[in-house]
């Protein structure tokens, strides 16, 4: 079997002083771009509408890719005459409290991106919604080979693209184990209805279990995007047909009922971490197929890497140092070569690997104790410290995701990589 390539450049012994070449990050993902052998400047013809695909990060997250990255990527891009978008997709859910700065609507996460430095001005380029104002725009694409999910609501405005730059934040991930290209296609590429089909299990479970505890206030339906939700009599009545698992419902009604056990809107059953994972990845690949994977290019990069998704509201300590900038046309290979830099790594002091991590209120959240082990050089990093996955699959549910892809053919685990660092100072 031909092994995928893999092309990065690492972080080591950055300078930038007078007389000095250049040599920040910032300036090897220049020369990782330029490289004989990655090349995207051919791969982007003149006239490209070339979709930037990336992640704002959740309010008050401090760990999300900086903006100088994604700038950096456009100008390239704009330097051989493609016109860059750079884009990302709603997040699930409906939040109630910050309205008008969260991810969960197009208006509110661009009101967030711009918190955070990305705005047309800051990017010369638009900034743009792949799936609308509610996240739901989508087409349908057919993926008869997915385990769980046999189509792939896609986000529309991908089909707009002629081609698509998959910029992803490799790190770890609360319920995913890590999060990088393959997460970015699987949940980041598709809608709201893609993302609760992979979460939620879709919308055959979704229920009404506590009708009786309905007030009729109608605050889920004026949120409810597909129109299933209506009044009967005083109490709410879905209709599941059509249903797209958005949670709105949830996001609204349960602000007023916090114990669990009295919620109006409930799953019919808990979707474990192995097959969120699994349908995930039935996603990306329904989005790759879609797409064509030569429209497809990917870009990781790992610095900042802590236990985190940057959908979480925080930052977090680092597992381990910053890695570098990677490059493939592979979505597996590029996730693997990372997730094996990060494991090969030491791990850092202060990390969850001496601390532990808490997540929720201090009195009943979700405690994983400290784990020594993980600060030793070839010990698994990622995964360990996923507080929501349950107890039994973190240490498996890094494997879950890379095999589940590849025996979906999104790609190869097997890969060669090459540190071009060296190689293109002096190229």
């Amino acid at each position: 079997m031909t092994k995928s390539k893999v092309y990065f450049v690492n972080t080591e012994q950055m300078v930038m002083w007078a007389g000095f070449t250049p040599d920040s990050l910032i300036d090897r993902l220049e020369r990782l771009w330029n490289h004989e052998d990655v090349n995207l400047n051919d791969w982007i013809k003149p006239g490209d509408r070339v979709v930037i695909k990336t992640h704002f990060g959740a309010i008050n997250q401090t760990r999300h890719l900086r903006p100088m990255y994604i700038r950096k990527i456009v100008d390239l891009v704009r330097k051989v005459g493609g016109i860059p978008w750079v884009a990302e997709c709603v997040g699930l859910g409906f939040d109630v409290e910050n309205p008008e700065a969260n991810f969960f609507t197009g208006p509110g996460y661009i009101s967030l991106a711009a918190q955070h430095g990305f705005t047309p001005g800051s990017m010369n380029a638009p900034v743009i919604f792949l799936d609308g104002v509610w996240g739901t725009d989508s087409f349908i694409a057919p993926n008869e080979n997915g385990k769980h999910l046999k189509k792939t609501a896609v986000a529309m405005g991908l089909r707009a693209a002629d081609k698509v730059l998959v910029v992803a934040h490799f790190k770890g991930h609360d319920g995913t184990g890590f999060g990088g290209a393959l997460k970015q296609l699987g949940i980041g590429c598709v809608t709201k209805q893609g993302k609760g089909e992979a979460h939620f299990g879709g919308n055959e479970n979704i229920y009404v279990k506590h009708p009786e505890n309905c007030t009729a206030c109608g605050k889920c339906i004026e949120v409810c995007p597909p129109g299933c939700l209506s009044l009967e009599d005083g109490k709410i009545i879905l209709d599941s047909d059509h249903c797209i698992a958005c949670v709105h419902c949830f996001g609204v009604c349960n602000a007023d009922k916090p114990d669990l056990e009295k919620r109006v809107f409930r799953l019919k059953r808990q979707v474990k971490a192995d097959e969120q994972v699994e349908r995930m990845m039935d996603n990306a690949a329904g989005v790759v197929k879609s797409l064509g994977s030569e429209q497809i290019r990917y870009i990781n990069i790992a610095v900042d890497i802590t236990s985190h998704c940057d959908c979480v509201p925080a930052g977090g300590h680092l597992l381990v140092p910053d890695q570098g900038i990677f490059y493939s046309k592979d979505p597996v290979a590029i996730d693997q070569a990372c997730r094996d830099l990060v494991a090969k790594a030491k791990g850092l002091s202060g990390s969850p690997a001496e601390t532990g991590i808490h997540v929720g209120p201090l009195d009943n959240g979700i405690h994983i104790k400290a784990d020594p082990s993980a600060l030793k050089p070839g010990n698994e990093k990622l995964g360990i410290f996923s507080a929501f996955i349950e107890p039994d699959l973190r240490s498996k549910i890094v494997e879950i995701q890379l095999s589940a892809a590849e025996a979906l053919e999104i790609g190869s685990r097997s890969y060669k990589l090459k540190d071009i660092t060296k190689e293109s100072e002096s190229a």
